[in-house]
Parts: structure tokens; C-alpha cells; sequence
């Protein structure tokens, strides 16, 4: 694939909201396996352009030729679930649509599971998608910076609101946030921009949020507020989908977004939503004492995922197992 081609039209394969609100169904197994297959394709690609053209970048080179080169799942066939328990994950988010999806599932998990105790508690509170956006530039460095003060100066007004009560701001009754950064790039320069979550008993005014905007950017009014209907998790995954937007551009632009925001904090929270730990682990957690088929995949380029093994473990065959490596 040339270094300015786009990936291929089917982007939707990349990732599905079962991939990123942690879906264990084991009926939905070929379904990830085909998405995971086409995001270690766009990795093999991403991988030949750092070899041809990013000499310099030997490490993540190296971390990314053998990421997914396998998977290996545990069947629990008497509860239906199937988990992800073993790869080879490189986790270069930002260059690697596998690890992305694997990332972003675990953020959508550990942030519902907030949800639902701060519901309990408060069940009066809803949840808001805000997004917003600054004007096109060619510097993605410019335009981020830009994009992030902005939205910090905007928490900032409600933070000395609620604090000191120093002027009005639509975000005043926002009793948790969390947001994450992305950026496009379809021709018209760098497209930076923002999905925030909201937590509040009411929605933000947009025309008011959009006034507020405008007066602090200087160069943008784009504020677009909607609340979230049915599942939450639908919520959840666009914001935490953000990484494999970096999928969608050109193999050197996707170079370029990765170096721009490599080691950067992508995604920040505020009040109720603060503090959320997720783990570095990629992997699904095994359940314990349940039977199991584990079920070892290899990636082949050009066919995908295939099974390569697969045995029936039972309890007993696991506390054996564990007690003669002890």
C-alpha cells in the first residue's frame, strides 16, 4: 500500500461495539476474530511503511512485527463466554488497530462500571455527548495544543464557578466529565477534536455552550451536544473508539498523529468519573473453576485468523497443572 492510500473502504470492520464494550458472547466469536484480522492487516501495513520509510523507529518496529501474530481464547461452553486470555500485544495504540480495540475495551468497561454505582446513588443524573471542535490548521501540533487549552480553559470557568462563584457557565451543574482526543485529516488540513461524556440532571444549552466556546477558541462555534439514549455503553464506545480513528488516515499521516501525540494523555475525567483505573493488561480475565475449551488462532495474511489448536481443560486439570509448577 503506497504511504498516501487510504485503508480500505470497509473501515467498519476495524471495530464493533462488542470488541470495545468487552463482549464475551461466545456467538460472536467469528465476528471479532474477522474485525481482529482486519486490524493486524492495517498493522502489517503500518509495519511495511515504517520499515520503507521510519528506519529510525527500530523499537516499535520490532514491538509491532509480531503483535497478534496469535490469539488464544478460553471457551467456557457452559456459560456461553468466550474471553480473549492470551496474545502477543505490542501496545502501540496509536499505530496498531488490534491493540486499540483491545485498549478502548477496557476503558468502555471499567468507566461503565462507575456508571453504575454512581447511578445507584444518583439515578436522577443522565449522560450528554459533547463534542467539540477548532478550525482546520496544517501544524496538527498547533491545532492540538490550541484545542486542548481551550477545553481546559472551558473546565476551568466551571471549576471557579462551583469554588468561588466567579461567573456563569453552562457546564455548572456537570457533576462528572470524561473526554478523549482525536483527530482527522480528509484533504482540508488537521481536524482536532473532543468527546466528552457529561454527567448532569440536566442538558448543557448548546447555543449557550457554543457562545462560551467561541469566546475562548476565537475561532470556532462547532459544539455539538446530544444525550445519550439506550445503552450507555453506545456512549462509552465513542469515546473510547478515538484511537482507531487514527485507522482512517493515510498510512504517513497516521505516522505523523502518532508522533504528535505519542506518550500524551489522550483521555482526562473530572468529578464523579475521576479516578477510574484501567488496567494496562489487554487481555480478558479467566473465570475460574468452569470447564473450558482453549482454542489457539494463528494469523495468516490474506485468510486471517485461523485455528490452529484447541483442547478441553476441566478444574481439575488447571489445579494439577498449577501445583506441579509449584
Amino acid at each position: 500500500m503506497n504511504q498516501n492510500e487510504k485503508p480500505p473502504a470497509d473501515r467498519s470492520a476495524l471495530a464493533g461495539p462488542d470488541d470495545l464494550a468487552g463482549g464475551h458472547e461466545t456467538g460472536k466469536l467469528p465476528a471479532r476474530l474477522e474485525r481482529y484480522g482486519s486490524g493486524r492487516a492495517r498493522g502489517l501495513q503500518m509495519l511495511s511503511h515504517l520499515r520503507t520509510d521510519h528506519h529510525d523507529q527500530q523499537k516499535a518496529i520490532g514491538r509491532l512485527r509480531d503483535c497478534g501474530d496469535y490469539l488464544v481464547f478460553h471457551d467456557y461452553f457452559t456459560i456461553g463466554d468466550t474471553r480473549l486470555v492470551g496474545a502477543n500485544f505490542c501496545k502501540q495504540h496509536l499505530i496498531c488497530p488490534l491493540c486499540a480495540m483491545r485498549r478502548g475495551a477496557k476503558y468502555v468497561e471499567n468507566y461503565m462500571a462507575r456508571l453504575g454505582v454512581i447511578l445507584k446513588d444518583r439515578p436522577d443524573l443522565r449522560l450528554f455527548m459533547v463534542t467539540y471542535t477548532v478550525r482546520n490548521g496544517d501544524d496538527l501540533e498547533e491545532r492540538f495544543q490550541h484545542l486542548r487549552r481551550s477545553l481546559s480553559r472551558l473546565h476551568e470557568k466551571r471549576r471557579n464557578y462551583l469554588k468561588h462563584g466567579w461567573g456563569r457557565t453552562e457546564l455548572a451543574n456537570v457533576e462528572g466529565a470524561v473526554w478523549s482526543f482525536e483527530t482527522t485529516n480528509k484533504g482540508k488540513g488537521w481536524h482536532p477534536h473532543v468527546h466528552c461524556i457529561y454527567l448532569a440532571p440536566s442538558a448543557p444549552s448548546q447555543t449557550a455552550l457554543r457562545a462560551e466556546w467561541e469566546k475562548i477558541t476565537e475561532d470556532s462555534h462547532q459544539v455539538d451536544v446530544r444525550p445519550i439514549q439506550g445503552e450507555p455503553a453506545d456512549g462509552f464506545v465513542e469515546v473510547f473508539k478515538y484511537a482507531m480513528k487514527f485507522s482512517e488516515l493515510s498510512l504517513a499521516d497516521n505516522v505523523t498523529a502518532w508522533q504528535t501525540f505519542k506518550g500524551r494523555r489522550l483521555v482526562a475525567s473530572f468529578g464523579l468519573f475521576r479516578g477510574v483505573k484501567v488496567p494496562e493488561k489487554l487481555e480478558d480475565d479467566p473465570l475460574d473453576s468452569l470447564p473450558y475449551v482453549e482454542r489457539f488462532y494463528r494469523y495468516l495474511p490474506g485468510s486471517g485468523y485461523n485455528l490452529h489448536a484447541c483442547r478441553e481443560h476441566s478444574p481439575e486439570d488447571d489445579q494439577k497443572a498449577q501445583a506441579a509448577d509449584e
